[in-house]
This record gives structure tokens, sequence and C-alpha cells, in this order.
């Protein structure tokens, strides 16, 4: 019976396999909490920008129902007065860490005449292993959308 269990130089370096192992999971379990959180850090900056985008685009006013109105409860809105003030605001703004680039998108615009929808997407790119990462699966793409509604009174 002796013969058959293994010998004690046959289990030399097993346990050295096992220990790389769990470090290299470990490793990837960092490195993919740290690029997740990074991601996320990012879309809430970029939500902020977009807030701040909707809450300037809801102070635009649209000039002809003004003239043609007058000033009721709230502001008139226009497509195109919450999409050129939108970009204008998303422009002025710093860009975040890790978000290589952002712009309006559609669906920007006067949802109902009085709030302002705007809609950003950015582009960002994980902090550790961003460039391997997006070269095999492309960079992240993230998309919000913010209301404002700006009332007269």
């Amino acid at each position: 019976m002796a013969s058959r269990l293994p010998r004690r130089e046959d289990d030399h370096g097993r346990v050295v396999l096992l220990i790389a192992g769990l470090f290299a999971v470990l490793g990837m379990l960092i490195v993919g909490g740290i690029n997740v959180t990074a991601l996320q850090l990012a879309r809430v900056h970029v939500l902020d920008a977009a807030d701040a985008a909707a809450a300037d685009a809801a102070d635009t006013i649209d000039e002809g129902a003004v003239y043609r109105g007058g000033l009721g409860g709230a502001l008139e809105l226009s497509d195109a007065g919450v999409q050129r003030t939108a970009a204008g605001s998303l422009a002025r703004q710093q860009l975040p860490d890790h978000v290589l680039g952002w712009q309006v998108a559609g669906g920007t615009g006067a949802a109902d005449s009085r709030t302002a929808a705007v809609r950003v997407t950015a582009v960002v790119r994980p902090p550790i292993l961003g460039g391997l990462l997006s070269g095999v699966f492309g960079d992240v793409h993230v998309s919000v959308q913010s209301r404002a509604r700006a009332d007269v009174g």
C-alpha cells in the first residue's frame, strides 16, 4: 500500500502554482474594482456637467414667444435655444479625469416648451490598463440625461 501513495518529491512546486494563481485572481479583482469605481465616478462627473448644462439651458428663453405673448408663469423654451445653450455650457466646463471627450447628444431640447432636457454622451477610459482594454474592447461610452425647469416668479 505504501507504494501506491505519492512520494514527497512528487508534490514539490504544486503549492507555488496555487499561490501564484490565487495572486493573479486577487490582482484581477483589485484592478477590476479600481476601473469600475473610476468609471462610476466619471459617470457622476458627466451627470454633474449635464445638470449644469440643463440649468443653464432652462434659463434660455424663446425670444419670439416672449415678444408674442409676454412672460407667463414659466419661460418658453425652444429646442434650438436649449441645444445651443447646453453645448456652450458643456464647452466651458473642464473635462474630468478619465473622460476623453463629451458632447450634447440627440434628444436634447425643450421637452414641453418649459423643461430643458439635456442628454450628454461621453467617452471614458479606465485608469489601469485603459489603453490595453480600449484596444481590445474599445472605450466605454456613457450617456446621461438631465432635466431642468425655470419658473418665473
